[in-house]
């Protein structure tokens, strides 16, 4: 496994854990499910760190011997971008479209419509950032095994 490969896999879990431990603070455990929570906080807890101590040493290593990216890194890393872009610049017009018929509906549907919400645009806008960076990892792991 190459060192981009590596790093791919712990950004994907960073981020992963990022948006579990965002969904459980913001929207709480859901009600129809056991409560594991206290088991689930703690693996992604441990999952996290683990991921940042794995990024922090390939970081450090990378600073005393730069990687040397060949073009099918190169190409990997655009697949990547490309997919992880577009996923988040739809997430942002979605967002601006919910905005302008929060605008034009105005406040007499706000009960009915949860999307007017800035509060829900907010979350929407938050967790569309981790969906666009996962894939783009997602994308770049899968062009990295399909290689190998």
């Amino acid at each position: 496994m190459s060192r981009s490969e590596i790093l791919s896999w712990t950004s994907l879990a960073t981020s992963t854990s990022v948006v579990v431990f965002y969904l459980l603070i913001v929207f709480g455990w859901p009600g129809v499910i056991p409560d594991y929570s206290a088991n689930f906080v703690k693996i992604f807890f441990n999952v996290f760190w683990i991921a940042v101590a794995v990024e922090i040493f390939i970081d450090i290593s990378e600073s005393k011997r730069k990687i040397q990216k060949d073009e099918r890194d190169l190409m990997i890393e655009a697949k990547g971008l490309r997919i992880g872009y577009s996923i988040l610049v739809f997430g942002v017009m979605v967002a601006m479209v919910q905005l302008f018929l929060s605008g034009v509906i105005g406040s007499e549907f706000k009960d009915y419509v949860r999307m007017a919400d800035p509060k829900f645009v907010f979350h929407f806008l938050f967790i569309t950032l981790f969906v666009g960076s996962a894939s783009k990892r997602i994308t770049m792991i899968y062009h990295y095994r399909k290689d190998s």
